[in-house]
């Protein structure tokens, strides 16, 4: 567990959310702990990804949702999926290129931006890959340039969705030494959609598991697997 001062980054009071008449979510009340890797866990059609959304400000919700930063005030995003066609011809480098650039391609200084993107590949252990082509790369290696993506600017706050489906077991755990890494050494709180429980107890001080309301919300290591998948049959 990361030794920085524990303190609220995240705090959500009696947050609820209804779409087309139907409750998503209800009596949501929830702390993420600055230096922690907190997981939201629960079965398909919780509501997690839902309460994702909300923290980042793209879905309506009734309740309070409050950030209590200190440094940044940035928040870095890794979704499921993104769609791209990984037929183009482009390079790990050229991706994050023009992902990162806010100005034209013609004006950026190339060899400037290469020494960034270097940096935020080596922080998720691909650097690599950096002249890979897109095309080429694993799920997990693609998993790891979108989280270095994620990283610029610093966030002080790193959400991620299902950060290891469709990865296989060494790239699972690959992807755990990156996410302690990002918290003890880089200082980045992570709140992250997961239903690995292996994972989880590996990775995480802190877990809340979601049914449309919490059922658990404590330590990692004290969550019952056995009311877990009770949960997960009572949707």
């Amino acid at each position: 567990m990361s030794s920085t001062e524990e303190h609220n980054l995240l705090e959500i009071d009696n947050l609820s959310v209804s779409l087309r008449g139907n409750r998503i979510l209800e009596d949501i009340n929830l702390r993420v702990k600055k230096g922690h890797i907190h997981a939201l866990t629960g079965p398909n059609g919780a509501g997690k990804t839902t309460l994702m959304r909300s923290v980042m400000g793209g879905m309506p919700h009734k309740g309070t949702i409050r950030f209590l930063f200190r440094e940044s005030t940035r928040i870095g995003y890794v979704p499921q999926f993104l769609e791209f066609d990984h037929s183009v011809p482009i390079t790990v480098f050229d991706f994050l290129f023009l992902m990162l650039k806010k100005m034209p391609v013609f004006l950026a200084r190339r060899r400037t931006v290469r020494a960034e993107v270097e940096e935020l590949l080596t922080a998720t252990d691909c650097a690599h890959l950096i002249d890979r082509s897109v095309g080429q790369l694993s799920g997990g290696e693609f998993r790891r340039v979108l989280l270095a993506q994620a990283l610029s600017p610093k966030p002080e706050l790193l959400l991620l969705d299902e950060p290891a489906s469709n990865i296989d077991e060494v790239g699972i755990r690959h992807f755990e030494e990156m996410l302690i890494n990002l918290r003890d050494e880089h200082g980045i709180t992570i709140l992250m959609v997961c239903h690995s429980m292996n994972m989880i107890s590996r990775v995480c001080d802190a877990v809340t598991a979601v049914n449309r309301t919490i059922f658990y919300d404590g330590p990692a290591k004290g969550l019952n697997h056995a009311d877990l998948l009770q949960q997960y049959t009572f949707l």
